[in-house]
């Protein structure tokens, strides 16, 4: 049973410290000075006594509170996905002692190992990304719909759901996706 409320314990600190879900951008989310001691507290909680859990209860605690992403000091991630031309490299880059070099880069080389394209992203960019997508594109669809939005806020709508449209074209599995939600929210109304 203590072994339980410990597991318990931590799960619920890191749970409150991070939040739930794996990470929704390409950085993993900075935190407040207060919710890393928080994080922190939890990991030494955990592993201060190295063999304190065994290998499942270890691999349960990191699951479910994400601590493989979140509040850590440096995060590396790297992913390939092989395409026609070659491959799409992608890689994330945090330190949280560096927050000016937090960065994800995607680069196309080819078979050669030439490089094709390269872009470099920074927090800042990515983090108004996710702003512009998930939150204001909701906002301005609701102010929208209720007739307050202003002919600004209605261009800038616009231009928001013609960057959800060439997503749409070029991925079928978000397309499906997204019809299915409008089908679900029509069937509520």
């Amino acid at each position: 049973m203590t072994r339980f409320r410990s597991l318990w314990w931590c799960g619920c600190v890191f749970a409150l410290a991070v939040g739930c879900g794996p990470m929704q951008t390409p950085l993993p989310r900075r935190l407040k000075d207060e919710d890393q001691k928080e994080v922190n507290e939890a990991w030494e909680n955990a592993l201060s006594q190295a063999n304190r859990y065994d290998n499942q209860t270890l691999l349960d605690i990191l699951i479910v509170t994400r601590g493989y992403q979140h509040g850590v000091d440096k995060l590396e991630f790297r992913s390939e996905k092989r395409i026609s031309i070659g491959t799409v490299v992608m890689e994330i880059h945090f330190d949280r002692s560096a927050p000016n070099e937090d960065r994800f880069q995607v680069k196309v080389v080819d078979a050669a190992g030439k490089i094709l394209r390269q872009e470099k992203y920074e927090r800042e960019q990515i983090e108004r990304t996710d702003k512009e997508l998930f939150v204001e594109g909701d906002q301005l669809k609701k102010k929208k719909e209720q007739g307050r939005a202003s002919p600004d806020e209605v261009k800038k709508l616009t231009s928001i759901e013609a960057r959800y449209k060439t997503i749409e074209k070029i991925s079928p599995e978000y397309a499906r996706n997204e019809e299915k939600k409008r089908k679900e929210e029509a069937e509520k109304k």
